[in-house]
Formats: structure tokens, C-alpha cells, sequence
């Protein structure tokens, strides 16, 4: 005898971060994968994943870090603290972030005022150049993202600073894992024509 699940039907903000890490998936870095999409009247706009830009071998291609594997070849050469010289690397990285790459979708216009949902708390240069400056309200962040220790604490400091400054505001959206595994069955269900399911609540 089978038995009827329910199933909760889905909010904007739960529908909008699922396509986000959906899109983290793409990511071509060694590191980690960071998803983003933009929102402008409940419309998405724009989406994107870090990964190198079009042309350029991707960490994954090559097999290895990039900047990583120029801080090993500065280590060898001259000596130093490993950890110091990947820091300073950094700015070598293949990767195009995926914040980056959703705004490369839209004009200036098309932006003013969206949302951006985003599984990673994005860094001070993406918060400057990207999201203050191409005038979107608030930044959603994947809250149980298990890489959001990615940045250090004072990179992490000169973001809030830069988006409370600007007036922009940052919420975090709670999708927890159990969660996205019961959207993934239920939409493996429908895919298999699956009828059982009755919807709980929703706007």
C-alpha cells in the first residue's frame, strides 16, 4: 500500500538559493564552488559559478591551483612561509567569481535594485566593483555553506564594512541539507511522472 507524502511547496528565496548552488556545480576551481543568481522582480536575470574565463585553462584542466603552483615555484626559489606567499598570491587566481559572472549577463539598468542570492559571502573587490557599483539592494547568502570560512576575517570585515556603508542590505537564507535532498527526490518523482505528493502551504 503506498502511502501519500506531503510535500512543502517551495518559497521564492528557497526556489532562487537552490538554483544558486545548481549553478555551483559548474565551478572549474580546485578550491571550491561558489554559485550566484540575480533576482529583479522575483525574475531571474543573471546567473553564474567561479571558474576561469573563456579562454583560459581552468585550474581543473590544468590539474593543479595555478596560484598555488606559482607560490610552490616562489617558495623553491627564494624560501619563505608557504602559507604568506599563497596569500599573496592570490591575485593570480584563474577564477572569474560567480557574482561576476551573473552581473557580465546584465546591463547597468537591468540590475538597479535585484537581489543577489549567492552560496559563498562574496569579497571586497566583488562587493566594490560588482555589487555596489552595478546598484543591487541586498546580497542572500547561503547560510549552512559549509565553505564560508573562505575568506579571511578581515576580508570578511571589509565587506560588511563596504555593503553597510552603501546601504545594502545582507540576509541569510537557511537551506538545509535535508531539505535540498527532499526537493532532489521530489523532483526526481515528478520527473518519473510520480502523482503521490500533496503540496503543504507556499505563496
Amino acid at each position: 500500500m503506498n502511502k501519500k507524502k506531503g510535500f512543502e511547496r517551495s518559497g521564492w528565496d528557497e526556489i532562487f538559493m537552490f538554483q544558486a548552488i545548481s549553478c555551483a556545480t559548474r565551478h572549474s576551481c580546485l578550491k571550491r564552488g561558489v554559485g550566484a543568481v540575480l533576482v529583479k522582480e522575483k525574475r531571474i536575470i543573471g546567473t553564474g559559478y567561479n571558474g576561469a574565463a573563456s579562454g583560459i585553462t581552468s585550474c581543473r584542466d590544468l590539474g593543479h591551483c595555478y596560484y598555488e603552483q606559482l607560490a610552490f615555484s616562489e617558495k623553491s626559489a627564494n624560501g619563505g612561509n608557504l602559507e604568506d606567499i599563497k596569500e599573496r598570491f592570490k591575485i593570480f587566481c584563474q577564477a572569474v567569481h560567480a557574482e561576476m559572472n551573473a552581473l557580465s549577463q546584465c546591463s547597468r539598468n537591468d540590475t538597479k535594485g535585484s537581489v543577489l542570492y549567492i552560496t559563498n559571502y562574496p569579497c571586497p573587490k566583488c562587493v566594490q566593483d560588482g555589487i555596489i557599483t552595478n546598484g543591487i539592494k541586498e546580497v542572500k547568502i547561503w547560510k549552512e555553506y559549509l565553505q564560508n570560512f573562505t575568506l579571511t576575517i578581515d576580508e570578511k570585515r571589509a565587506s560588511e564594512r563596504k555593503l553597510l556603508e552603501a546601504g545594502i542590505s545582507v540576509n541569510y537564507i537557511t537551506l538545509s541539507k535535508e531539505r535540498i535532498r527532499e526537493i532532489a527526490l521530489y523532483m526526481a518523482d515528478v520527473v518519473g511522472e510520480r502523482t503521490d505528493y500533496k503540496f503543504k502551504g507556499g505563496e
